[in-house]
């Protein structure tokens, strides 16, 4: 009985060690939302894809997002205006549903490439016509605390020849 005893004291000892060294959600979350001064800025900040066929596959385009300023920004989530689109940036994607959990550090001086993916199929073979997406970009910076890129398309369907 007593070796039991001492095994449960050990054992909570043990989970009180750890957890006392467990990283804090909420300093995370609060070194995350640290604020700073430095502009980023997207180019382009829009793109047309012109017409594109339905049936073709997936289009991409590249926007260079630029930090110009003195401090390292931090892109905190992204999100999409429709489902048929989607955005990388490293290991950051993202979609319709807001991104969580992953961030994206910007350096003072420094560049990251947005890649935008658009599914012209997404709606249906009846999907066809002009759109337009959108994408947004929240930071830590009290400048530039989002940032919103467009790209339009005409979906059509390509008539055989």
């Amino acid at each position: 009985m007593n070796k039991y005893i001492i095994g449960v004291l050990i054992l909570a000892g043990l989970l009180a060690v750890a957890l006392f060294f467990a990283p804090d959600e909420k300093k995370v979350a609060q070194k995350q939302k640290i604020e700073v001064a430095s502009v980023v800025i997207a180019e382009p900040v829009s793109y047309d894809f012109g017409s594109i066929d339905i049936f073709g596959g997936k289009v991409t385009t590249l926007y260079t997002l630029k930090n110009t300023g003195a401090e390292d920004v931090t892109i905190l989530s992204g999100v999409t205006s429709c489902m048929c689109t989607e955005g990388q940036i490293d290991d950051l994607t993202f979609g319709m549903h807001e991104s969580s959990g992953t961030t994206i550090t910007i350096p003072a001086g420094g560049e990251k490439i947005l890649k935008a993916i658009y599914d012209p199929l997404a709606h249906g073979p009846e999907g066809v016509g002009a759109i337009k997406r959108d994408i947004v970009l929240k930071t830590n910076s009290t400048e530039t605390p989002q940032i919103k890129i467009v790209f339009s398309a005409n979906v059509i369907k390509q008539t055989s020849q």
